[in-house]
C-alpha cells in the first residue's frame, strides 16, 4: 500500500539567502500537508528553473523524505521551458524504488519529459508528468504514455501502474482510457485548479478598449485606466469570478485498487450586492498559495 501526493506548487524556487515570503508560505503550507496525511512519495512541479534544482527544498525535507527523481532540464521540443520538478520518498521506503528516467527515450513531439521511478521488487513503473498548458497536451499525454510503455524493457520496468500530474487538460475532456490505463478523478473538491477572472478590470479593459478606437486615453493602459473606470462607476472593490477546473489527475492499472482525494476548498468574500471581491484558496482547511490544489492518490493493495 502506498500513498502519492501531486502538486504544482507553481515558483516553488531554490532559496540562496534570505526566504521568500512566496517559499515560506508554500513550505508551511507542504509541511502541515505531509504532517496530516504522510504521503509515501511526494511529487512536486515547478519547483526550479532550467538547471537549477531546488536544493533548498531538498535540504528542508531530508529529515523525512529522499530526493529519488530530479528533472533540472526537462528535454522535449522546449528545453528552455523547465519549470523544474521533483519527486521525493518517504526515508523509511525510499530505498524500494529507484530512478530510471534517464533510460527514457523522448518523443520528438513531446514539450516536456515525464519522471519515472521504478518498485524494484514488482519492477511496477511510477511516471509524473508536467503537461504544457496548450492544444497539445492531450496528445503529449497519449504520446507519453506510449513512449513509456514502447520502451518499458529499455526502463527495466514490467509496464506502467500510475501516471499522473498536472495534466493540464480538463477532465472531462480526457480520454477515459489511454492503452489500457483508466482515468483516475479525485472525489472531495471536484476541481484542482482555481483561477480569479477579474470581472471589474475586464469591463474596463472593454470600455477602454472603445475610447481607443476614438482617440481618447491612448497613453493609459487596462490597469491604469482601472481607478478612473471604478470612480466612475461608484465601485468601491474589483468583483471577481473563481474559474475552477480540475486539471490534475491520474490515470492507473487496476482501478479498483486506487483511490484519489482532493480537498480543495475557497473562502469566498462578497458585498452587499452579492458579488464577490475576494477569494482564498484553503486545502485541508489551510490557506494554500498556488492555483493548483494537491491531490492524494493510495494504492490498496500490495506491491510484491
Amino acid at each position: 500500500m502506498y500513498s502519492i501526493m501531486i502538486w504544482n506548487a507553481q515558483h516553488f524556487d531554490n532559496q540562496k539567502a534570505q526566504l521568500s515570503s512566496a517559499y515560506t508560505e508554500k513550505k508551511k503550507f507542504l509541511d502541515y500537508y505531509i504532517a496530516q496525511k504522510k504521503p509515501d512519495i511526494i511529487a512536486l512541479f515547478e519547483v526550479g528553473k532550467t538547471g537549477t534544482v531546488n536544493e533548498s527544498l531538498i535540504s528542508d525535507l531530508m529529515d523525512s523524505y529522499s530526493p529519488v527523481a530530479l528533472l533540472e532540464q526537462e528535454g522535449g521540443k522546449k528545453k528552455h521551458t523547465t519549470l523544474g520538478s521533483m519527486v521525493l520518498i518517504r526515508n523509511a521506503i525510499a530505498s524500494e524504488f529507484d530512478d530510471v528516467t534517464g533510460r527514457y527515450i523522448l518523443s520528438h513531439t513531446e514539450q516536456r519529459a515525464p519522471l519515472i521511478i521504478r518498485h524494484k521488487k514488482t519492477t511496477y513503473g511510477f511516471a509524473f508528468y508536467h503537461a504544457n498548458a496548450s492544444f497539445m497536451a492531450p496528445s503529449n499525454i497519449v504520446d507519453t504514455v506510449g513512449f513509456i510503455e514502447s520502451n518499458a524493457e529499455n526502463l527495466g520496468i514490467k509496464g506502467l501502474l500510475f501516471f499522473g500530474g498536472d495534466l493540464n487538460v480538463i477532465a472531462s475532456e480526457a480520454s477515459n482510457d489511454i492503452l489500457g490505463m483508466t482515468k483516475l478523478l479525485p472525489n472531495g473538491a471536484g476541481f484542482t485548479h482555481v483561477s480569479v477572472r477579474n470581472v471589474t478590470l475586464q469591463r474596463a479593459t472593454n470600455e477602454l478598449r472603445d475610447l481607443h478606437e476614438r482617440g481618447l486615453y491612448r497613453n493609459n493602459t487596462p490597469q491604469s485606466y482601472l481607478q478612473e473606470y471604478m470612480m466612475a462607476q461608484g465601485i468601491e472593490k474589483c468583483e471577481l469570478q473563481p474559474i475552477l477546473l480540475l486539471l490534475d489527475y491520474a490515470y492507473v492499472h487496476h482501478p479498483n485498487a486506487w483511490k484519489a482525494v482532493c480537498e480543495g476548498s475557497l473562502h469566498v468574500k462578497s458585498d452587499g450586492d452579492g458579488n464577490v471581491v475576494a477569494v482564498v484558496p484553503l486545502c485541508a482547511g489551510q490557506p494554500i498559495r498556488s492555483d493548483h490544489f494537491p491531490v492524494l492518490f493510495t494504492l490498496n493493495a500490495t506491491l510484491g
